[in-house]
């Protein structure tokens, strides 16, 4: 091998090592951020959004846009079409919700061919729908129900009710006396196994 061609090797190695240390301080650098910013999403939520909900539910209830279809009548055939991508969301925050489906929509190689089904409480229902409502998504379609909507066949509803008995007696014998983050009775922590049915 000729010695201006070792040299070239040589030259290579040594960019292609400072290329790697630099993209590991990069990565290392966006863990520390992303550590950072979790902490403070966990721990410091301003008091304007404490009350994001009542302020929705206000909302629906005064505000005609609040109230619009989710979605809009156009939108209807997009709800059935298999060629789309449909994601199931159940959930009783709003926030996240949100949150959630704006991060798929940006990180979405082809957004317009995204369906989502947000599925919440009775009690929630008025605030998720106004917050899609007055915020749009995009070209993404978003459609907002509340589980009191649906019309579970029998089986289905026995089936989380024995779950939730199940999950009671578990938490009374195991986990009394620990503090629960989210509520593990909430039967939309229990209706993934029935998204074929919804």
């Amino acid at each position: 091998m000729s010695p201006n061609r070792q040299e070239n090797i040589k030259t290579f190695a040594i960019k292609a090592k400072a290329t790697i240390l630099k993209m590991e301080q990069i990565a290392q650098s966006i863990k520390k951020h992303e550590s950072f910013y979790w902490h403070m999403a966990s721990h410091g939520v301003p008091k304007w959004m404490q009350c994001l909900s009542l302020k929705l539910a206000a909302q629906y209830s005064m505000n005609a846009t609040a109230r619009s279809r989710l979605p809009s009548p156009e939108y209807f055939p997009r709800l059935i079409d298999a060629s789309l991508q449909h994601l199931v969301l159940f959930t009783d925050n709003v926030l996240a919700a949100s949150v959630v489906i704006s991060s798929v929509i940006k990180s979405a190689m082809s957004p317009e061919r995204m369906v989502f089904h947000v599925v919440t409480d009775k009690k929630t229902y008025t605030a998720m729908h106004a917050w899609f409502a007055i915020n749009p998504i995009g070209s993404a379609v978003v459609e907002v129900k509340g589980l009191h909507q649906y019309d579970f066949p029998h089986r289905v509803s026995i089936g989380i009710k024995q779950m939730l008995e199940i999950h009671r007696l578990v938490w009374g014998q195991k986990f009394d006396g620990i503090k629960k983050t989210v509520d593990p009775f909430s039967v939309l922590n229990h209706l993934h196994i029935y998204i074929p049915q919804i």
